[in-house]
């Protein structure tokens, strides 16, 4: 029987119409470890977001437009129908005159999630189930068990700032707040509050622990205390720790007088369901540590800059493999991964990838998050473009950058489309904004010349980075509409700038680099860009440049190639001298 039969199945008996299922874990994470991925499980949908409508006969998979082509190939039709993450609210909508039974898991919904669905559903008769236990554990023969990584300490030379500055820092936040106790999930929060690291989540060093931030004295840290134990006597002055499953008693046993501070957007329901069963008064808080671990301190800035520039010494290294010594019809894309990592693997701090490589040749690189596996590996040929998105944790930072080149000889229309990509990523690394400015109101300069020619892309224009942590980090982000969670950019802050362009079934086309926000003058900010490696000239058509863009891309290229090439052999220096020579004005 499918996975989708069973819930279905289960759904009947346990008399609930409707199941939601968000792809996410108690944390409210976008990087998840393997037991959390139960939309994948119910679904076969393996992007990083989404979310399922389930009925007892038909069910209904929301994906935004990153993974609409990815949904539809891996998703079976016969059992889902895809819809895009725009729709799901209409789709509630049509259930307002239903008599039914809307069951959710309250760990994997946020609080404001909740609210707004019980909100939409008010004066009708819908009855929302808040489920005990998840039916999808309850089905889900061999699902693998919670991760069990050791925790490691980060140390102050990489994060500049010691724990009990970092914990004296948030917790004058909390008592500005007036709040007596702060329930904090957000695993890179907890990582970078604590200075700890772990391997719970591929790919992103981080730790599965929930912490209580008192206004005063130790934090309160739930987790397994195998993870924590050969650390527990160094950490002692700052931490009382506790098993994982102990949490929901010790908030049970907190005084209901105290008032516990919560981020309604980062918090799962189940815990607000659980203070109004005590009557323990809730006050909203954002999470106190989302700027401060945002706004890098300088020791931060210069480990992001020192990692980027050994990063883009190993994709320099991979494009000049790519353009001159890669035999065309023996490499695929598993071939050319595998390559990029090994590079990668040499670097000075290097631990791991950042997220699975995005080596994406030909029609591939039209989904935006396409992740190559045996069945879809795909052989290269000539003349078709490649675009290949990676990153690599190193102790002193973590690096984001893409990168489309042209194998053989590109078509007009992908010049002009790469030209004009190329455009919208020089707008965006040349902006000067006042100080309080977010991300949606750069967004459009990034779309501009793309929109010329009834053109676009289905993602934002740019993601937080973190420090050793996770690769996409809010608030900061350049996203083409305004949302609760659009954060103010600031002095210190790492963000990606990547816009892009994807003709289905053909190919696709983005150009990223990292930029780090800094102080302009009179109350401006800029961007400096910290990711070096070359752009593709091949595809530039320059025609369509004006001077400015013309004198940015040779600075650009001037600037990669002076840090770059020392590190390189000389006849990859000589190659690299050739790419990066100046475009004519």
């Amino acid at each position: 029987m499918t996975p989708i039969k069973k819930i279905q199945n289960w759904m009947k008996k346990n008399t609930n119409d409707i199941f939601l299922i968000n792809r996410t874990d108690e944390f409210l994470s976008e990087y998840i470890a393997d037991y959390a991925e139960r939309l994948k499980w119910i679904s076969n949908f393996s992007g990083s977001a989404g979310r399922a409508i389930i009925e007892q006969e038909k069910a209904y998979l929301f994906v935004d437009g990153r993974y609409t082509t990815q949904a539809n190939q891996e998703v079976d039709s016969n059992f889902f129908v895809i819809k895009h993450f725009h729709d799901y609210w209409l789709h509630l909508k049509q259930y307002k005159k239903d008599n039914k039974i809307i069951a959710l898991d309250p760990l994997l919904h946020s609080v404001k999630e909740v609210e707004n669905i019980q909100k939409f559903f008010i004066n009708t008769k819908i009855i929302l189930n808040y489920l005990e236990k998840n039916p999808i554990d309850i089905n889900w023969n061999n699902q693998p068990p919670r991760p069990n990584s050791k925790a490691f300490f980060h140390g102050e030379k990489y994060a500049g700032e010691n724990i009990w500055s970092k914990i004296d820092r948030i917790q004058k936040i909390v008592q500005l707040k007036f709040v007596d106790f702060y329930l904090l999930s957000s695993l890179d929060s907890i990582a970078w509050l604590l200075n700890l690291r772990g391997n719970d989540i591929k790919y992103t060093p981080l730790l599965c622990c929930h912490i209580i931030i008192p206004r005063q004295g130790k934090i309160e840290l739930f987790i397994d205390l195998s993870k924590i134990e050969h650390l527990i006597t160094d950490l002692s002055d700052y931490i009382n720790f506790h098993p994982f499953n102990e949490l929901d008693q010790y908030l049970l046993s907190i005084d209901s007088k105290k008032n516990i501070g919560i981020d309604e957007r980062l918090t799962a329901f189940h815990f607000k369901n659980l203070f109004r069963k005590k009557r323990i008064i809730i006050q909203h808080l954002d999470n106190p540590c989302l700027y401060p671990k945002a706004i890098k301190n300088q020791i931060e800035l210069k480990g992001a800059r020192e990692a980027n520039l050994r990063d883009g010494v190993s994709i320099t290294k991979f494009l000049f493999w790519l353009k001159k010594r890669m035999i065309v019809e023996k490499t695929d894309e598993i071939k050319a991964a595998n390559y990029l990592l090994n590079l990668r693997k040499k670097n000075y701090l290097f631990y791991s990838p950042s997220f699975d490589t995005i080596s994406a040749f030909g029609p591939h690189g039209a989904l935006p998050h396409y992740r190559v596996n045996n069945d879809s590996n795909l052989s290269f040929t000539k003349n078709a473009i490649f675009l290949v998105d990676s990153g690599g944790q190193y102790k002193d930072g973590t690096t984001d950058i893409t990168r489309t080149v042209i194998i053989g000889t590109s078509t007009d229309e992908q010049k002009d489309r790469f030209t004009r990509v190329l455009k919208g990523h020089i707008a965006i690394a040349e902006a000067i904004f006042p100080v309080g400015t977010r991300g949606f109101s750069l967004d459009p300069m990034a779309r501009k010349f793309l929109q010329e020619v009834n053109c676009d892309y289905d993602h934002g224009t740019g993601h937080g980075i973190g420090s050793f942590l996770s690769v996409h980090e809010g608030p900061q982000k350049f996203a083409k509409s305004q949302d609760q969670s659009d954060g103010i950019i600031e002095n210190g802050m790492i963000i990606s700038n990547e816009p892009g362009y994807y003709k289905e079934g053909e190919y696709g086309i983005r150009i990223e680099n990292l930029m780090i926000c800094q102080p302009h003058k009179e109350n401006f900010l800029f961007f400096e860009t910290i990711s070096f490696a070359p752009i593709d000239i091949e595809l530039i058509k320059i025609s369509l440049l004006s001077n400015k863009e013309i004198e940015w891309i040779n600075n650009y290229h001037e600037n990669v190639y002076k840090k770059i090439s020392p590190n390189l052999t000389k006849e990859e220096e000589r190659w690299l001298r050739d790419v990066t020579s100046p475009l004519e004005i």
